[in-house]
């Protein structure tokens, strides 16, 4: 977790510059979990690319899902239709990458949210500067490991 030069606004004041043990426990705890939040907005982009990109992701996924159920038959979506030509498999094979990079997505989502959710109510509780500090650095590190070989982190 960064420790100097966070910047927080706690109730009515902000605290511009300011290392993480100087400011009041309100204020750190509440840095703390800022700094879990960031940690997950990165991985997110860190596996999904910008949110666009994510929209195309779930597109993909949704017409895969839904070829695979009708058993590969009928016209081959768009977007498995691209992936088919862009590595040269048949619908059936590529259809089944698209729905396994898809789990593993959706898997790293799961785990990001609920690291960070437990990560930033935890810090939000704590009752010290080094037990926010701890339980933060813990949170960012289960993210960041949630993410090893996933979508774009691959």
């Amino acid at each position: 977790m960064q420790t100097s030069n966070l910047s927080v606004t706690f109730g009515a004041t902000s605290y511009v510059g300011w290392d993480y043990t100087a400011l009041p426990l309100g204020a750190a705890l509440l840095a703390a979990g800022q700094q879990i939040d960031a940690a997950a907005d990165l991985a997110r982009r860190v596996v999904l690319g910008d949110s666009l990109r994510a929209v195309e992701y779930q597109l993909t996924a949704t017409e895969a899902e839904a070829f695979a159920a009708a058993g590969h038959v009928g016209d081959v979506p768009p977007t498995v239709q691209a992936w088919m030509d862009a590595v040269g498999k048949d619908a059936v094979s590529a259809t089944a990458d698209i729905l396994d990079e898809a789990a593993a997505w959706k898997g790293a989502l799961y785990q990001i949210r609920a690291a960070r959710l437990k990560g930033k109510h935890q810090a939000l509780l704590a009752d010290s500067h080094a037990a926010a500090e701890a339980i933060a650095d813990a949170a960012i590190a289960e993210i960041q490991a949630g993410i090893q070989g996933v979508g774009n982190a691959a």
